[in-house]
């Protein structure tokens, strides 16, 4: 079941004429995907009765079925996921600000005490996905008394926090073959053409098929989702890469199904036309385009 909850209140520390960042709406989506039934990704989580919402991702894991696909493509973040997952997540062109720790860790709070259901403490778990850790988040943990300890790679465990928290480097662990992070990290931003023929080569081009639809998708929303999304203005660049990237991998007679005759002829030379025919088929074919030239 996947529930994505809608809000017109304006996200913390957003003012009237700024807007999110369309990269918010790809990780849910992409999240989705990979997750299936294993897993429910709520797109904003309730903190309040009001009702408040914030933007912060909740993953709550249904006991599904998941794919081998999604256990490779998602391989560094499962083992962070617990049966409640919240996740505070800064887009490519963004960085950890002071106040984001707190921020998740405050609403964590908030959500924890309004749920109709008791939930345990340990079926709770925080996780900051952001570019990197730098020193904005370092100076933060060091005010409030938290301290990180690297766990491996682009991935520390946050010691301080009121449950257990992660941070993700999505930069860092995008980049050696995590598929879903790194279409999400400022790698990707940067890279793009580099990472789509890497993910195409490592045989996930249905995973970046459905990232164009989902491009596709927000371009087609038009103005009003412009106006809602920053940075929105690269779709049009990220659109172009995928899709010259997804329709190499077609084969050409399914690129061609579907096109009447002439659509599939123009442009060719007549030597090209006739290429691979006997002399008799080529000569039958040379008389066909005299007659119809002159016409």
């Amino acid at each position: 079941m996947i529930d994505a909850q809608q809000s017109d209140s304006l996200p913390r520390g957003e003012q009237p004429g700024k807007s999110r960042t369309w990269w918010r709406p790809l990780l849910v989506r992409l999240l989705r995907y990979e997750l299936d039934l294993a897993f429910t990704v709520t797109d904003e989580v309730l903190v309040g009765k009001m009702p408040l919402r914030v933007d912060i991702l909740l993953v709550r894991r249904e006991g599904g079925p998941l794919s081998e696909a999604a256990q490779r493509d998602l391989s560094a973040l499962l083992p962070l996921l617990n049966r409640y997952t919240l996740i505070e997540f800064k887009a490519p062109p963004d960085a950890l600000e002071q106040g984001d720790l707190a921020h998740l860790a405050g609403c964590s709070y908030l959500w924890h005490s309004q749920e109709s259901e008791a939930i345990l403490h340990d079926d709770v778990s925080l996780i900051v996905l952001a570019p990197a850790l730098n020193s904005a988040a370092r100076e933060e943990m060091r005010r409030l008394g938290w301290e990180a300890s690297q766990h491996e790679a682009g991935i520390f465990r946050v010691a301080g926090p009121p449950f257990v928290t992660w941070l993700v480097e999505s930069d860092v662990v995008g980049e050696p073959g995590q598929p879903v992070l790194s279409l999400v990290s400022r790698v990707f931003l940067q890279e793009r053409k580099r990472i789509i023929e890497e993910l195409t080569r490592t045989g996930h081009s249905a995973l970046l098929h459905y990232m164009l639809q989902q491009v596709q998708q927000f371009r087609a929303a038009g103005e009003e989702f412009a106006m809602q999304h920053k940075y929105s203005e690269n779709l049009i660049d990220v659109e172009d890469e995928l899709l010259t990237k997804v329709l190499e991998a077609v084969p050409a007679e399914r690129r061609l199904r579907g096109l009447p005759l002439e659509e599939r002829l123009r442009g060719l030379s007549p030597e090209q036309l006739v290429a691979g025919l006997s002399e008799e088929q080529a000569a039958e074919v040379r008389e066909l385009l005299e007659r119809k030239q002159g016409r």
